[in-house]
């Protein structure tokens, strides 16, 4: 049976290690500027800029997380209080889609651009290489992460990879999985489960990990495996990978793509109507 986060209640000590981590919106510690959509708080930042972040954490020690967001994860948050606190804490925030670029834009606070799952997976790879970090891969099926550990061995040829397991697991397996992670010595660790299911894993099970630094990556695994193929250049530049992954997957993405969007835009419209009741220092 395969470990059903949504319906996972995180143990007390999950809950605790929760509540005694500062909230990144009172905990800017390094400076960024930040572009807040539907009430959740984008680094407004570039792919360098990103990933530079990211070596500096890892250099200082961990634990610290990254979360990319989408239209669909802003609408999820809206409604799921303990996935806006995983959102609201992540060391990272960025947007991963570009109608979250295109809100920015017409809230008049517009981002540098995308900074995606998937570019930056591959990008922190190639410095972990370069490094000589031990990297972990989680999730996915067996064949999509045994395929890209064995895809990222030939691109890389100093990549340590710690170690990987696929996604297919019970919740009560959680402990004795981030045991392995920590004892395979990863400095970063890569969770392809999904949203919201890898961030809610990462929020529970970051610290016992041991890790330095965690990122969600969604199905990146099956991408750099071969087993599934991305939206052509031309349609990421447009924003269109939503619509390539809807042709490709009609029944399962029909609702996601449609109704969410509709629901994402219906909260950038409430919240250009409530900007313009205040003052603009009042925005954020």
């Amino acid at each position: 049976m395969k470990y059903d986060a949504a319906q996972d209640q995180p143990a007390a000590s999950a809950r605790t290690g929760s509540a005694q981590r500062p909230s990144r919106v009172s905990d800017n510690r390094l400076g960024r500027e930040r572009v807040t959509i539907a009430g959740v708080p984008i680094d407004n930042v570039d792919d360098d800029e990103a990933l530079a972040s990211i070596e500096r954490m890892v250099t200082e020690g961990g634990p610290h997380y990254m979360v990319v967001a989408n239209a669909a994860k802003v609408v999820a948050a809206s409604r799921d209080r303990r996935l806006k606190e995983i959102l609201l804490q992540a060391d990272l925030l960025t947007a991963d889609g570009m109608s979250v670029v295109w809100a920015a834009r017409l809230l008049g606070r517009p981002l540098k651009g995308r900074v995606t799952g998937i570019d930056l997976f591959e990008r922190l790879v190639g410095l972990a290489a370069a490094n000589e970090w031990p990297v972990y891969l989680l999730g996915g099926t067996v064949a999509s992460v045994e395929g890209a550990a064995s895809k990222l061995a030939v691109r890389h040829p100093r990549l340590r990879i710690a170690g990987h397991r696929n996604g297919y697991f019970e919740a009560c397996q959680s402990s004795e999985i981030a045991a392995a992670i920590k004892k395979s010595g990863a400095y970063l660790l890569f969770v392809g489960m999904g949203s919201p299911r890898q961030e809610k894993w990462m929020m529970d099970n970051l610290a016992p990990t041991g890790v330095r630094f965690a990122l969600g990556v969604g199905g990146s695994f099956d991408h750099v495996s071969g087993l599934a193929r991305r939206a052509p250049a031309w349609m990421q530049r447009g924003g269109l990978e939503w619509l390539y992954r809807l042709a490709r997957e009609p029944r399962r993405l029909w609702r996601r793509y449609l109704i969410g969007n509709a629901l994402f835009g219906w909260l950038i419209v409430k919240q250009m109507l409530s900007r313009s009741r205040r003052s603009p220092a009042a925005y954020e």
